[in-house]
């Protein structure tokens, strides 16, 4: 999203204008779509404290995806980039493509929260601070039951997958190069087979903030979220060798308690 790469100055009106067109809107609140942690209330509260209407809707034409990794976690060191089993991944949604108009295209999709925010500028400037990795885009979603000939119940914000580096704000060029040094890859564009695995402490915060949004968010989570191979459910990775155990036990740092424990 070029626009979190610029610095916010001048009036109010400029400011405004300087925020991505997904944030801007007109008269009345913003719907926002969540996918991962803040799929919980309570979680969603901590940055939305004012959010209003919470509840799961679907969207389509978009998968989940385990497909980049976590500058946060990057960052703080949590994650370390020495571990040759790339257990570093973030969760993003990406467009599926090159499928036309066929049936796997209109299946595809996922549960998400839908919440409405009354956003002024500051709200704006704090929850692109917060998904600066990320492109902002409006898209439809759809009660959680419709069909794939429902029409929409409106258009939510949503934070999709990047298309290259060159548009990450500069804050975060300290972190992408140190993964780029010892991994030779950057945030974006991760191949299929890389080898890529979701990070156990936020894989295990998803899990836990997921849990507290009932049996259909999690039986959307685990089985219409992918790994990196675009493949392989979450539900599947944790069946596997020890894989669930290993991630219930990833506690986060006392400091994070707070951020990253569901």
């Amino acid at each position: 999203m070029a626009t979190q790469g610029k610095t916010i100055k001048g009036g109010a009106a400029e400011e405004h204008d300087a925020f991505p067109a997904a944030l801007r809107g007109g008269e009345g609140p913003t719907t926002i779509l969540a996918y991962g942690a803040l799929l919980s209330e309570p979680s969603a509260r901590l940055t939305f404290p004012h959010l209003r209407d919470f509840r799961l809707v679907r969207v389509r034409g978009y998968r989940r995806v385990f497909g980049h990794p976590h500058l946060f976690l990057i960052g703080q060191n949590i994650v370390d980039l020495a571990d040759t089993s790339l257990r570093l991944a973030s969760l993003s949604a990406e467009k599926v493509v090159n499928f036309g108009y066929t049936s796997e295209e209109e299946a595809a999709g996922f549960v998400v929260a839908a919440f409405d925010v009354e956003l002024d500028d500051a709200q704006r400037r704090d929850f692109v601070e917060r998904e600066r990795a990320y492109d902002l885009a409006k898209v439809p979603y759809y009660d959680i039951d419709s069909d794939c000939i429902a029409l929409p119940k409106g258009r939510g914000a949503i934070c999709l997958a990047g298309s290259n580096d060159a548009e990450l704000p500069q804050i975060l060029h300290p972190v992408v190069s140190r993964i780029r040094e010892q991994l030779g890859q950057g945030v974006w564009q991760w191949k299929y087979d890389s080898g890529l695995l979701p990070a156990d402490v936020y894989l295990r915060h998803c899990l836990l903030a997921v849990e507290k949004a009932g049996p259909i968010a999690m039986h959307s989570f685990v089985n219409e979220t992918y790994l990196a191979d675009r493949n392989t459910t979450v539900a599947e990775y944790l069946n596997k060798d020890n894989n669930r155990e290993r991630v219930m036990a990833a506690r986060p740092p006392d400091h994070l308690l707070q951020r990253f424990n569901g």
